[in-house]
């Protein structure tokens, strides 16, 4: 088992692709699948493993795919060959995880074992920022089925290794895609009265969305709003014409979608009429919260020892498993630890530096393995 989780990790890992163009990575994933005479279905860059039981009822599993345009910082056997992308949000170990799985899986049937209900293996495509959920949620394939539930687990380094983090509820939450272009008027910066000053409206504009939270929104309902592109400009006497910013706004209570997009044009509209300015805006609500179902819950709650068990866990990131929920499906996604101190793998998801001790897929391996058992799979 070691060895397996070793080697298919670091195979995974030096061959990083980006979000929808996983094309090395999905023929590794249905060689592999096509090797152990596993049915398979191709939804675009996505994969999903079929195993037919007696019933109709379906158990899914999901593991995304893809990586992110990162250079990989670090010596290791096994770094990434491909340059300015790497694993860094764990998706190689999601992947080396549900692959093992499916052996296993496939093991047991042809032990003699027999699947009561069917079970459904989503090796996902275009987790980051993509939405690649989507694609296989909407497929007429997953669309037709019943699920008893689906689950998902994600690396989290804030996590001691081998601890399982979970709740009952939202576990992620909402994120919303802000997109601002300031249209002033550009002029000499000799001579700022002939006119707009795009940048000065647009620090304005950063700084009154930031009171959104501080000063209108109830301070027992958890959100962030951050800006993480200002961009203007190109020499240091000229104002430029236009500014664009782009943010993200994250919370769990998907009623205030509504409340942030009204707060956020009545900022614009006042520095509009204010400054003369022309604020164009798109307000994109993506990713849903995911949220747990209660009953999924307490079977995750029931197997996993007590010592290694979180029952109250979130993280403030989205994740496009919350697709695969929309349509009365219930879920569950769960954090598996990996932070060791003594190896140094303590960096942050999405840091060039994130690594982890594949030996700790083996805890997520038995909490599948565990919930497939749980949730009556086999006769």
């Amino acid at each position: 088992m070691e060895d397996f989780f070793y080697k298919t990790r670091c195979t995974l890992h030096q061959m990083p692709e980006i979000g929808l163009e996983e094309y090395k990575t999905s023929r590794f994933i249905r060689e592999f699948l096509k090797s152990l005479e596993i049915e398979y279905l191709e939804i675009e860059m996505s994969t999903v493993a079929i195993f037919k039981g007696e019933e109709d009822r379906w158990i899914g599993f999901r593991a995304d795919i893809d990586a992110l345009p990162l250079q990989e910082d670090g010596e290791k056997e096994y770094k990434s060959k491909i340059d300015g992308m790497m694993h860094a949000c764990g998706h190689d170990g999601h992947t080396t995880n549900l692959l093992y799985f499916s052996k296993w899986l496939k093991e047991q049937i042809e032990s003699g074992k027999k699947l009561k209900k069917s079970v459904m293996l989503i090796f996902q495509s275009g987790e980051e920022g993509k939405g690649g959920a989507r694609f296989v949620a909407n497929s007429d394939f997953f669309k037709s089925k019943i699920f008893d539930g689906i689950f998902a687990l994600h690396l989290n380094p804030g996590l001691e290794e081998g601890k399982i983090g979970t709740r009952a509820g939202a576990i992620s939450f909402q994120n919303i895609n802000l997109d601002i272009e300031i249209i002033g008027k550009g002029s000499h910066g000799a001579e700022p009265h002939k006119g707009i000053d795009s940048i000065l409206i647009g620090a304005k504009l950063v700084e009154a969305y930031q009171s959104i939270i501080s000063r209108n929104l109830n301070p027992l309902e958890p959100a962030i709003l951050t800006i993480g592109s200002f961009k203007a400009g190109e020499v240091r006497n000229i104002i430029p014409e236009k500014v664009n910013i782009l943010g993200t706004i994250r919370f769990s209570n998907r009623d205030l979608i509504e409340f942030f997009r009204e707060r956020i044009t009545s900022i614009n509209k006042g520095l509009e009429l204010a400054f003369g300015v022309k604020i164009n805006m798109e307000f994109n609500p993506f990713y849903p919260p995911v949220v747990n179902d209660v009953e999924l819950f307490k079977k995750i709650e029931k197997i996993v020892p007590k010592e290694d068990f979180i029952g109250d866990m979130r993280f403030t990131a989205s994740e496009d498993f919350s697709f695969y929920l929309q349509s009365g499906n219930k879920g569950l996604m769960f954090l598996l630890g990996t932070r060791n101190e003594k190896k140094n793998f303590v960096y942050p998801l999405h840091n060039p530096k994130f690594d982890f001790n594949p030996e700790v897929l083996k805890k997520g391996f038995t909490v599948f393995k565990d919930l497939l058992i749980e949730m009556d799979a086999f006769k």
